[in-house]
């Protein structure tokens, strides 16, 4: 029997591989609203978003430093039959090489070479076995490869690291994007079961929203299905489902919580988006949309997506960034991207033909376009230059209308440090407000010089000003404020039209 009270590592190995709970869905994406081009700097709250989901806490980054210590440290190449080396650290340490059992109590460390990490006050299990007892409080941390990011607290905890099967009673913790509590996890080698637990993006003891079911089906990179689920708003339930089933293997946006805001046009407003897949590339979606002005303005669509490029069904109320409504019913929508071999060019197209009204004015609207676009030049000094020409025409049942012509557009951008950014954007459309039939997702002019910047003050406030000139006759046609807050659960979007007199906001839940 081998008896220690420092450290010793166990290359027969005992890996401690907990399965587990996928991420659900990723940050949701920001789409500004904007007629000053503003949205270029939409990839700076995105990348926000993405860093703070994707942030690894001090304890994870030592854990990834440790494991790379270890792989350094070993003396004989790896078995690949056996699983991957561990090394125990604890107050006192027993192992009896006769018939594999451990036992350890003090301050306990297990750590894996491939990044996983137990800590617990008492341990007991047997290495031949593959077997792990912990009767009390155990601690884990995991950042293997290919596998989830875990922190995670539990108590009477059982598993077989051979078998892959165990529970852990009284969970609470962190896994990939998603806070997680349940009173049981039970853990099998192709599924999680959590039971009687709760799902959230909110960090708080008492989260501000969570997702809660009797019980949790998990198939890790495929789907979840959650049987008697309730989404809460503090402690209020919103809404239940005896089951429902949701992706995995891409963002599935019916986790993303209700809008709520305002702007003079439509008064206040909730905005909540629904998806259902019908097989793995075809899914409906839809916005349902509530407003103090116009009443219910929601849209629903059909989506069918392949190497031919995404095809979409439309119906119901679009509205554009210039708060302008426009009704489709229905609409077909055709989008394609086709890289130029090896070329620095990309061609984009686009097609729609559908029943469109506004106001009292109804057409068969169709509009065709193709892109040519150069991918990002770098000019040094994190200047970078986008350059596009295009080709547009729209026809219009109403009066016969046909307007086509040639576009182009040149932006350039630069991220000056990690707190300051701008943008300047030249641009030429042929259609227009003026010479359109309908006054949606269009400019009153043709030739437009736009720009702006954006200012990190700390990590809850930003400010980004965005201006828009008319060079038809050489005049400031528009000039947005954007203030970006962030409260603990929660983002406030303000945003003051100054050319109008404006205020308008969006209130959200945090959607990472």
């Amino acid at each position: 029997m081998m008896k220690n009270n420092t450290k010793a590592l166990l290359c027969a190995g005992m890996l401690v591989t907990i399965m587990v709970l996928p991420g659900v869905g990723t940050a949701a994406q920001y789409n500004s609203s904007t007629d000053t081009n503003a949205n270029v700097l939409d990839y700076l709250e995105n990348n926000r978003r993405a860093a703070r989901e994707n942030a690894l806490t001090d304890e994870q980054q030592q854990l990834v430093q440790d494991a790379l210590e270890m792989s350094r440290n070993l003396r004989d190449p790896l078995d690949p039959t056996k699983n991957v080396p561990v090394a125990l650290e604890g107050d006192e340490l027993f192992y009896d090489q006769r018939n594999g059992d451990f036992y350890a109590v003090g301050q306990v460390n297990i750590t894996s070479m491939d990044a996983q990490r137990f800590k617990t006050e008492e341990i007991k299990g047997n290495l031949q076995n593959t077997e792990i007892n912990v009767p009390g409080k155990g601690h884990m941390v995991q950042m293997t490869p290919q596998q989830a990011k875990i922190i995670m607290d539990g108590y009477r905890i059982q598993y077989n690291y051979g078998k892959k099967t165990g529970s852990m009673e009284d969970v609470s913790g962190k896994i990939d994007h998603e806070y997680i509590k349940g009173k049981r996890i039970e853990l099998y080698p192709d599924k999680i079961l959590v039971f009687d637990g709760y799902i959230t993006k909110c960090s708080a003891v008492h989260p501000d929203y969570r997702t809660s079911a009797a019980m949790v089906e998990v198939y890790p990179g495929d789907k979840m299905i959650c049987h008697d689920l309730k989404f809460w708003l503090g402690d209020t339930p919103i809404y239940s489902a005896k089951k429902k089933t949701f992706r995995l293997d891409r963002d599935d946006s019916q986790m993303d919580l209700p809008r709520v805001g305002y702007n003079p046009d439509d008064g206040w407003w909730i905005r909540k988006n629904f998806t259902k897949d019908l097989n793995k590339n075809l899914y409906l979606t839809g916005d349902v949309i509530y407003t103090g002005k116009h009443g219910f303005h929601s849209n629903g669509g059909l989506v069918y997506i392949n190497s031919l490029g995404k095809f979409e069904l439309l119906t119901g109320y679009y509205e554009s960034s210039n708060n302008k409504w426009i009704k489709k019913a229905p609409s077909f929508r055709y989008s394609k991207s086709i890289p130029l071999g090896d070329s620095p060019f990309t061609v984009n197209l686009r097609y729609e033909r559908g029943h469109w009204s506004q106001d009292n004015i109804h057409s068969m609207h169709t509009f065709y376009e193709a892109t040519l676009k150069h991918k990002p030049i770098d000019l040094g000094g994190n200047h970078k230059l986008d350059l596009s020409t295009s080709y547009s025409v729209t026809d219009e049942s109403y009066n016969h209308s046909r307007i086509k012509g040639l576009g182009y557009a040149a932006l350039l951008w630069r991220d000056v440090d990690p707190r300051w950014s701008y943008y300047t954007r030249y641009s030429y459309t042929q259609a227009n407000s003026k010479n359109s039939v309908f006054d949606y997702d269009l400019d009153s002019y043709s030739r437009k010089l736009s720009a702006g910047f954006s200012y990190k003050f700390n990590d809850h406030d930003r400010v980004v000003v965005g201006t828009a000139f008319n060079m038809n006759n050489y005049h400031l046609a528009d000039m947005d404020l954007y203030w970006f807050h962030e409260f603990h659960c929660l983002q406030l979007i303000s945003r003051y039209r100054v050319k109008r007199h404006q205020v308008n906001f969006t209130l959200q839940f945090n959607p990472w």
